[in-house]
């Protein structure tokens, strides 16, 4: 076999298999952009793109000049365990999802908590964390990607199935690092 024929059957073959376009999509992912976040990601073709219910605060909060959390977050949620939900009004907590959100206080997060591991893919730096910054935590895992202008974004996502009789792992974590080499900052580059 030619050095040219080889090379062109590995290149289909490593395409046949899932690798990586020249953005870090494979073939079983899809694009999405989301201008509200100015983000460009690929995420798998067997999930849905929603949204958090749009839950108003209790008045206590409101007063003390919180804002909702997840108001702008992108979810990607399995068609399985989408329910009697809908895709604009999927409730916080109360199914297995994986979450792309601005973080409210990066400083905050990497004082309080460290990361358990950080990298760089390209200009991306990216620290992922034992479990997401909240009572409970560490029912999720939980990723703060900084780009090169400063610009920081979480990737979140439930460690466990919900409403099964054992705590059977979601492996959402191999999907969000899937996602993290496919981030784009809409019309800034990485």
């Amino acid at each position: 076999m030619r050095f040219c024929d080889a090379l062109c059957l590995a290149t289909f073959t490593l395409a046949a298999c899932g690798a990586p376009d020249r953005n870090g999509a494979t073939p079983d992912m899809k694009w999405h952009e989301d201008e509200t976040l100015g983000l460009r990601f690929a995420y798998p073709d067997s999930f849905l793109i929603g949204s958090y219910a749009r839950e108003e605060l209790p008045p206590a909060a409101v007063e003390a000049g919180m804002e909702r959390p997840f108001v702008n977050a992108v979810v990607l949620i399995h068609p399985s365990m989408l329910g009697d939900y809908e895709l604009d009004a999927i409730a916080v907590g109360e199914v297995s999802v994986i979450w792309i959100d601005r973080p409210i206080s990066t400083e905050l997060v990497f004082r309080a908590f460290p990361a358990d591991s950080t990298y760089t893919i390209g200009e991306l730096e990216v620290a992922r964390f034992p479990g997401y910054p909240s009572p409970y935590g560490d029912q999720a895992h939980y990723y703060i990607v900084k780009f090169a202008d400063g610009e920081h974004y979480e990737l979140a996502a439930h460690r466990y199935f919900w409403h099964t009789p054992e705590m059977t792992p979601t492996g959402y974590d191999r999907i969000i690092e899937k996602i993290i080499p496919t981030l784009e900052r809409l019309g800034r580059g990485n």
